[in-house]
C-alpha cells in the first residue's frame, strides 16, 4: 500500500483553467479599471497613475488606435474627446465606459481639471441607472468637489 503524495501540491491545487472568453474578457477589462467607480480620489497617487497607464496600455482601444495613442500620450483634449463620445454612444457600464473613465483618472492624477468633472457627471449617470448602489452618488459629488494635487512648475 503506497503513501499518497503530500507536499506543496496538496495544499495548492491547481487552479481551474478559465475558459479563453474569460481570459479574453480579463484582458479588455482587468479590476484595476473599476477604481473610478469604486475608489474615491484622495485615495489614489501616482503610483496609482503608474499602474492604471499600464494596465490602458495593455487593454484593447474603445476608438481608433491613433486617437487612443494619444490620450495614453497624455493629451487631454484627445482623452476627454474619446471619454465623452463613448459614454454617450455606449453608456456609462461596460468595458468601453470603464476604459475610458480610467483614462479620464489617469488625466484627473496628472493634474487635468477636466477629467474629474467629467467623471463626476460620469457616476451620476450611472447612479441614475444603479440607485441601489448609494456610494456613486457620494463618490460624484466627491469627484466634482476634487482639484488635482500639481506639482509646483520649476522656476525659470
Amino acid at each position: 500500500m503506497s503513501r499518497p503524495a503530500s507536499g506543496r501540491r496538496d495544499a495548492c491545487p491547481a487552479a481551474p483553467a478559465c475558459p479563453p472568453a474569460a481570459n479574453a474578457a480579463l484582458r479588455r477589462a482587468p479590476p484595476m479599471l473599476r477604481l473610478w467607480r469604486v475608489v474615491p480620489p484622495q485615495s489614489l497617487g501616482p503610483a496609482t497613475a503608474r499602474s492604471l497607464l499600464m494596465v490602458l496600455r495593455a487593454v484593447e482601444p474603445p476608438c481608433a488606435r491613433r486617437r487612443w495613442d494619444a490620450a495614453l500620450r497624455g493629451d487631454p483634449v484627445a482623452t476627454t474627446r474619446i471619454a465623452l463620445t463613448v459614454l454617450r454612444l455606449e453608456g456609462v457600464s461596460g468595458p468601453a465606459a470603464d476604459t475610458v473613465a480610467s483614462a479620464l483618472l489617469l488625466r484627473a492624477l496628472c493634474g487635468d481639471r477636466t477629467a474629474p468633472v467629467v467623471l463626476a457627471s460620469a457616476l451620476r449617470r450611472l447612479a441614475r441607472r444603479r440607485p441601489d448602489e448609494r456610494h456613486l452618488v457620494e463618490l460624484a459629488a466627491r469627484w466634482a468637489a476634487w482639484v488635482p494635487r500639481v506639482p509646483p512648475a520649476p522656476r525659470p
